[in-house]
């Protein structure tokens, strides 16, 4: 992250912060026991698994717009990023913080199975983020700042902002991950 902490100067930066918190929540799951993956503080709260499949259905679904993106781009012939200017800073920081602390549904399809194991939906999310690292040279390749697609809570993303949706995202969950663990230490 830049200097002020809110703004990403590189595709390189971009991917190097989703990528330490992915580093994150692996650390975050892995070793966890079956009974702790399942843990539910309550009926309407999700458990530590339910968190991972739903990351992993969410991230699946960001690799599907941006490959949609850049494929209708690349066929319309888009323009690359200006050669004489320097990569213009991202944030999503104005997005995350109107939704901090508000409680967001999920649609359905974004919604986690019961039953899904957490290795799998890890082996899922490293297989997406081998496919969002795939995707970097034709973001790089086209003005990816142009390139436009509606998010369902905080409307019209460029589609670097897209990928730190992805971090962000995460970051969500995994706060709500790292406070399942201190519930399930507390009731020990």
């Amino acid at each position: 992250m830049s200097d002020n902490g809110t703004s990403y100067n590189s595709a390189s930066e971009i991917y190097d912060e989703i990528d330490r918190t992915r580093a994150r929540l692996f650390q975050t799951v892995e070793g966890l026991t079956a009974e702790q993956q399942g843990f539910r503080p309550a009926p309407d709260r999700w458990s530590v698994a339910q968190l991972c499949d739903h990351l992993s259905i969410v991230e699946a679904g960001v690799l599907k717009v941006l490959g949609k993106v850049l494929a209708k781009a690349e066929e319309s012939g888009a323009p690359p990023p200006p050669s004489d200017a320097p990569f213009a800073p991202v944030s999503i920081e104005e997005f995350v913080e109107r939704t901090r602390g508000v409680k967001i549904d999920a649609p359905e399809s974004a919604r986690p199975a019961d039953s899904r194991p957490v290795a799998e939906s890890l082996a899922a999310l490293r297989d997406s983020r081998a496919a969002l690292h795939a995707l970097r040279p034709r973001l790089e390749r086209l003005d990816a700042h142009a390139l436009r697609f509606p998010h369902p809570a905080w409307g019209p993303l460029n589609l670097y902002q897209w990928l730190l949706f992805v971090g962000a995202h995460e970051a969500r969950h995994l706060a709500q991950i790292e406070a399942l663990k201190e519930a399930m230490n507390a009731e020990r």
